[in-house]
């Protein structure tokens, strides 16, 4: 595994989407009103500081039949150190937007040695990923997916509990069926190793004796750890999952990469068994570009966040790699 760490990455999650009917997705979900939260500051610095530990918030709520009780501290780490966000007008003129790093917490459940809490607190409303042993528990703004007139209330659901889509094909012909455990993957040099291969069994020699010979020579210890990110959300993103509100839905993205920062800094990888490996791999948020109108264009052009209302995916993708490429 490799990160290119020079230029941006694009996040195309902010644009391609489905958005359906929360009860196909979940088999089991609880509402929670803002007012069924406490808030309270357990420990406050003599003198403002950004230093995680210098204010310590606990936040209490019951939710799918348990009590928490997290202990929150102020997260850093998922925010590049020149983080900045921009809104755009239909004109591509982008316009700097404040984001408050105050609203974004990590942290534990009490009592919990092996715990973990993601969450970000908006005027009231909560979102957050609740990491325990057993299960994992998230909570959201209710209006994606209810009816919210006031905008007061949040959804809780267990990980345990999502519907995935494979899980339709399951009964298919009386077969049993599951996801790819894992990517297939085509590695760099490829034709010139085929010609060593060759060149390896004329010698006499046996490719498995050779590669384990080669392989055991190989050890990577990564130098740099984090993917820079560039976020980009579309006007349809804007509207549906951002209420069209541009700090929801700043928010919103930087809580989903944070969870899937999560995911990449546990995980160990290692080409074999025997290796240690390597771990602390994730992602930084550097730049977050918020598209606030539909893209203006002249007669033939397209944009990926032009007004349309399907796409062929090629020609979506091939729109979003050109601002990609203008970004590198």
């Amino acid at each position: 595994m490799y990160f290119r760490t020079s230029v941006f990455y694009f996040v195309a999650l902010c644009i391609i989407y489905v958005k359906c009917s929360i009860h196909r997705n979940l088999k089991y979900f609880e509402t929670i009103h803002a007012t069924d939260l406490t808030h309270n500051i357990v420990k406050r610095g003599a003198t403002l500081s950004t230093h995680p530990f210098n204010k310590i918030k606990e936040v209490k709520f019951r939710t799918l039949g348990r009590d928490f009780r997290l202990i929150l501290t102020r997260r850093n780490g998922v925010l590049h150190s020149n983080f900045k966000a921009y809104t755009m007008d239909g004109d591509g003129r982008e316009t700097p937007f404040h984001v408050d790093h105050e609203s974004f917490y990590e942290g534990r459940v009490f009592g919990e040695v092996k715990s973990h809490a993601s969450v970000n607190l908006d005027e009231g409303i909560m979102t957050a990923t609740i990491q325990l042993p057993e299960e994992t528990y998230h909570i959201e703004p209710a209006w994606r997916h209810i009816h919210d007139p006031e905008a007061l209330t949040m959804i809780s659901y267990k990980a345990s509990d999502v519907k995935y889509s494979w899980d339709e094909h399951s009964g298919d012909a009386g077969k049993s069926w599951e996801p790819p455990k894992t990517c297939g993957y085509v590695k760099e040099g490829m034709d010139l190793e085929d010609e060593e291969d060759d060149i390896g069994h004329e010698a006499g020699e046996s490719s498995l004796s050779r590669w384990k010979r080669q392989s055991d020579q190989y050890e990577y210890t990564p130098t740099k750890t984090r993917c820079p990110l560039l976020l980009v959300a579309d006007y349809r993103f804007y509207q549906e999952m951002g209420g069209s509100n541009t700090k929801t839905t700043i928010n919103y993205l930087i809580s989903l990469i944070d969870r899937v920062h999560k995911i990449y800094n546990d995980t160990t990888w290692q080409e074999r068994v025997e290796q240690d490996g390597f771990k602390g791999m994730g992602f930084v948020i550097k730049k977050i570009v918020v598209h606030g109108e539909p893209t203006r264009v002249r007669g033939g052009e397209a944009h990926y966040n032009m007004v349309r209302e399907k796409w062929d995916v090629r020609n979506l993708l091939e729109s979003i790699s050109r601002m990609a490429t203008l970004c590198t």
